[in-house]
């Protein structure tokens, strides 16, 4: 298989374990778009070769292992250059965005697989200098949208010769899943982090366990979790109802204390008063911002069209009188002008 060319594209944490992985098999190519002395130790560490101007004409696979937010950039680029026959794969950790990109930007000719490895660096102990892996039993995911029975079956066979799982699936049902399994993981686990919530002399095994997702979820960089959580449309409703069901278990440990029923009451009113202002703190900010964008851009500061909409969108999403929403909103969007004054 030596003789099959293969470009990767981004040599990130995954980049190269992908490069490790493949260059013991195929000829490998790396298109980085960082340079430098230790980047070429690196790639010719893991047996492979710098790629030139040419690489993406010979390629027979090209491989996309870049961040989600420039995959479509990458893909419009690449693809016309691409030869006829040749297969393309992504391995974003999201999948709806990526492969509507990869079908709309290439040609008819150009095979193309959505991927996901659930797997990386960390989860499959690569070590670089040794070039060693562990891959036995991690999954991943193949999402076919262009390819011959015949091609799929060759990437089958070649992920189960590294004893991987195969999971084959529509990127819609991946996006749901990993909204779960990926995204909202790492959401905790970067919570757990910014709450500073680690190791102690004290513990119970379930903390242990608790903290054992710290360092797969917070050991990638931000761009990767600002991606995974912004291109999959099903991560935001997830995070609310998590947030949601936060705020419901608060209520319940409030309201079952030994407390007398009023001061138990007035007890969650505060805790309520606090997030309300807490909020309004954090709205008030923001149109801060906002403010000084606008005056940047030469924006009017005063938008009657957006107050009337956001006080009608508020009024349609609650069962509160709409006559006290406009009220509430008309001295938030009063406040809201002031701090853009």
């Amino acid at each position: 298989m030596k003789n099959k060319k293969i470009l990767i594209i981004g040599f990130c944490n995954f980049g190269k374990l992908a490069t490790s992985i493949l260059a013991r098999n195929f000829d490998v190519s790396v298109l980085s778009r960082t340079v430098n002395n230790e980047v070429k130790r690196q790639i010719e560490k893991c047996g492979a070769k710098i790629a030139d101007n040419n690489s993406v004409k010979q390629a027979d696979v090209v491989v996309l292992c870049a961040p989600i937010s420039k995959t479509e950039e990458i893909i419009k680029k690449i693809a016309p250059k691409m030869k006829a026959d040749s297969l393309l794969f992504d391995t974003s950790s999201v999948k709806v965005l990526p492969c509507k990109w990869l079908k709309e930007n290439t040609r008819e000719d150009i095979e193309i697989v959505g991927t996901h490895p659930m797997f990386g660096p960390t989860t499959s102990k690569f070590d670089l200098e040794k070039q060693s892996w562990q891959l036995d039993g991690l999954q991943i995911v193949l999402c076919p949208l262009r390819t011959k029975e015949e091609t799929l079956e060759k990437i089958r066979s070649f992920l189960n010769s590294l004893n991987l799982k195969i999971i084959e699936t529509s990127p819609e049902d991946h996006d749901k899943q990993n909204a779960k399994t990926l995204s909202f993981v790492h959401y905790v686990g970067r919570s757990l982090l910014a709450s500073n919530i680690g190791h102690q002399e004290i513990f119970t095994p379930g903390y242990i366990d608790l903290l054992s997702i710290l360092p797969h979820t917070t050991s990638d960089n931000w761009q990767l979790f600002y991606d995974m959580n912004n291109y999959n449309p099903y991560s935001a409703p997830l995070r609310e109802i998590f947030r949601d069901a936060g705020l419901k278990i608060e209520e319940k440990i409030i309201m079952n204390s030994n407390k007398e029923e009023l001061e138990k009451q007035r007890e969650m009113i505060d805790l309520i008063d606090m997030r309300i202002m807490k909020l309004l703190e954090s709205r008030l900010e923001h149109t801060k911002q906002i403010g000084e964008y606008k005056k940047a851009k030469n924006i009017d500061i005063v938008d009657k069209k957006r107050e009337d909409d956001i006080i009608k969108n508020k009024q349609e999403k609650t069962s509160l009188d709409d006559k006290f929403i406009k009220k509430l909103y008309r001295l938030i969007l009063d406040e809201s002008y002031k701090t853009q004054e």
